[in-house]
């Protein structure tokens, strides 16, 4: 038997490795989803936060500011960047295969 005929062999007779190979597919494709929407929410987030303190410096620029203000608008500042992104990959159902029905 031929390389050619092997190779057929494998890739056309197996249709239960093609399913199984299209779920773990599409499970990868639903966890990078999750990881895409979660980056944007967290991107989201970050930007707010520093339209905010941007706000918060044009504000401090037009009012004379108190040492008070200062320390708490800093302590604001450090707690808005000091940030941890955690991202968990979701563990994956078990592959089952699938009922073979007899006709």
């Amino acid at each position: 038997m031929s390389n050619k005929e092997k190779l057929n062999k494998t890739y056309s007779s197996d249709p239960e490795r093609t399913l199984i190979t299209l779920e773990q597919l599409s499970q990868t494709i639903d966890v990078m989803t999750s990881v895409v929407d979660r980056l944007r929410q967290h991107l989201s987030e970050q930007l707010k936060s520093q339209i905010k303190a941007q706000q918060l410096k044009d504000s401090n620029k037009t009012a004379p500011v108190t040492e008070a203000q200062k320390k708490i608008d800093d302590a604001i500042m450090q707690k808005e960047e000091s940030c941890v992104v955690e991202i968990r990959q979701q563990d994956p159902t078990p592959a089952r295969k699938p009922s073979k029905t007899l006709h």
